[in-house]
């Protein structure tokens, strides 16, 4: 019998046409199922002189990788085994040419995390140029081992080219934090709200207890954002003027704080990152129901310097490599719990200089790209 290249016959182009997901389902079976079986062979023998074929098709889409408390995903390439299209003659149902059924589909999983690495590199070649260099790279492998096994019938050399190729897919993996090495960030933005705590060291003011909340765009390593905290459970130590009436010794206070901020990336890994920061704003205590003013709350208000630090610990994080909506190498978002002590001097008129320590805790949503 004339055996020809059809026993190692590719039906479908390498990384070429996308499968639905029901198709797959119903014919397809990935690589990482487990090796090939021959009850997996379904379809029909058609022709006179080939004896083996083994059919194929591979999807571009989308992997996904946890690693800690990071969710990598990224575009990737998998390779399927087509059963219902993949078919040997009973005569040559053996174990060596189901090894080199094997073999194929081990060449092919390698050339599609070749290509899988390539594509995520963020390199000018696009998915079609890939698919075309690997298989040709493919084809030139192929057409080796099929002159050098007889189409798949001797199986003296099999175990070379098997143990040379496992080797190949041991050393070839998709790692996606080594992609991102030596990436720099470029743009952020992040929304957070939580609680705050306000200790002035006087003798007007008690501590205040209350929310707080704020927003920052960032560009590199730079964050500006505003923040605000609001407190409602302090009370005033002593009577205090001011241009709206008396805040009494004892009256219940609410109190505000809105600050400008500027931030600098100073650390940064997959746990947590770490800001120091400076801010200018407001700050002011008022009594809700004043006694010598029915149309105004006595208010007092000052101008506010504050510098600390911002913790941000992540509970988890998203990485998407080779965004398709932008032109960064990666998106990554986040969900963090901000701890933020800091110290503030607030200027009061007749009161002078106040200093308060405070600490806000908040829930932080969050986000940057890389490049």
């Amino acid at each position: 019998m004339n055996i020809c290249f059809a026993a190692s016959t590719i039906v479908a182009s390498l990384f070429g046409t996308t499968l639905s997901a029901q198709s797959i389902e119903q014919s397809m079976r990935p690589w990482d199922a487990g090796k090939l079986t021959w009850d997996e062979f379904l379809g029909e023998a058609k022709g006179d002189t080939a004896i083996n074929m083994f059919s194929w098709n591979t999807e571009y889409s989308q992997g996904k990788q946890k690693i800690g408390n990071t969710t990598y995903t990224y575009p990737k390439f998998t390779t399927y085994f087509d059963q219902t299209e993949s078919w040997t003659l009973p005569q040559f149902k053996t174990d060596v040419m189901l090894q080199y059924n094997q073999l194929l589909f081990d060449m092919l999983e390698l050339y599609s995390r070749r290509a899988t690495i390539e594509l995520n590199k963020n390199t000018d070649y696009t998915y079609q140029q890939l698919r075309s260099f690997y298989r040709r790279q493919f084809d030139k492998r192929a057409r080796e081992i099929r002159e050098e096994t007889r189409n798949g019938t001797d199986g003296t050399k099999l175990p070379y080219y098997a143990a040379d190729i496992a080797l190949d897919l041991e050393r070839t993996y998709f790692d996606p934090v080594q992609v991102l090495d030596n990436t720099t960030q470029h743009f952020s933005a992040e929304i957070y709200v939580g609680a705050s705590s306000h200790f002035p060291i006087s003798d007007y003011y008690a501590n205040s207890f209350g929310v707080n909340m704020g927003f920052g765009l960032g560009w590199k390593r730079h964050l500006w954002g505003m923040d605000l905290s609001l407190g409602f459970s302090g009370d005033a130590k002593q009577d205090v003027w001011t241009h709206n009436g008396w805040i009494y010794e004892g009256e219940s206070l609410n109190f505000y704080q809105v600050y400008l901020t500027y931030a600098y990336l100073a650390s940064q890994n997959t746990s947590f990152q770490t800001f120091p920061f400076v801010g200018v704003g407001v700050n002011g205590f008022s009594h809700p129901l004043g006694k010598d003013n029915d149309n105004a709350d006595p208010e007092k208000d000052g101008f506010s310097l504050c510098a600390g630090m911002m913790f941000d610990i992540f509970l988890n994080r998203r990485v998407n490599i080779n965004s398709a909506f932008s032109n960064d190498l990666a998106d990554v978002g986040y969900r963090a719990i901000r701890v933020k002590p800091y110290f503030s001097m607030t200027y009061y008129n007749d009161i002078g200089w106040t200093p308060a320590l405070n600490l806000n805790i908040s829930f932080n949503w969050g986000g940057y790209t890389l490049r």
